[in-house]
Formats: structure tokens, sequence, C-alpha cells
């Protein structure tokens, strides 16, 4: 089972790698910055409530914030495939920058979402099916 401190690494590894991104950047071409502006966008938003989760140490925030974070990481993953597939940073693929972010515990937060809540969720479709 996945653990306080398991998810806080995934945490702190996130915005360890957000940080660097956008200390990185020396230049953006014109043509990428639409990939790239969407992509620190979801990022910004994916970890908006990091730091109050961490100061917090609440067991219930943190597995919530990394259900959230998981899922949200997964939804930009396709939503770059979809819409900037060719998008690059300095060289490098946007998909590559963004397949750099943990991951590992992604099914057990999904599996203690579903749990807590009752209700599954859809890997395929992103949403939430409920039971009738």
């Amino acid at each position: 089972m996945v653990t306080y401190q398991n998810l806080q690494t995934d945490l702190l590894q996130a915005l360890d790698l957000h940080i660097d991104i956008l200390k990185e950047v020396d230049d953006i071409e014109k043509e990428e910055l639409p990939g790239f502006l969407f992509m620190m966008r979801s990022l910004g938003f994916m970890l908006d409530r990091a730091p109050l989760v961490l100061a917090s140490s609440d067991d219930e925030e943190m597995y919530y914030m990394m259900f959230q974070y998981y899922c949200l990481l997964k939804e930009l993953k396709f939503n770059l495939a979809m819409s900037f597939p060719h998008a690059k940073i300095q060289g490098e693929p946007l998909m590559e920058t963004v397949d750099r972010f943990p991951n590992d515990h992604e099914k057990e937060m999904k599996v203690w979402w579903e749990e807590k809540t009752g209700l599954i969720v859809e890997e395929t479709k992103q949403t939430i099916e409920l039971a009738e």
C-alpha cells in the first residue's frame, strides 16, 4: 500500500521538476509557445495546492491531492498528444518533459478514490462512471 511518504516524495519531485523547467528555459520558439503555455498552465493548476498540502501533514489531503495530480497528469499527456504532438522546448518534445513527472502510485490512488467514494474512474474517458 502506498504511504504518505511515498506520495510526499512524488509531490516534491513534481514541484522540483516544475521549477527546473521554469529555471532552464532560455528561449521559446514562437511556434512552440502555445504548447508550452498549455503545459505550464496545466502543471500550475495541478500543483497549485501542493505547498498547503505539504505544510498540513494531513494524510487525507495528501491522498486527495495526489489522486487529482495523477489524473490530471494523465489528462495532460492525452491533451499534449492530441493538440501539440510535435511541440518542443529547447529541442526536447513536451511529451518527454511531461513523462519525467512521477506517476508511480497512480493505480493505488485510483483504487483509494474508488474505495473512498464508491465511484468508478473510467480510464479511457477521464470521467467517473456512476453505478445505476
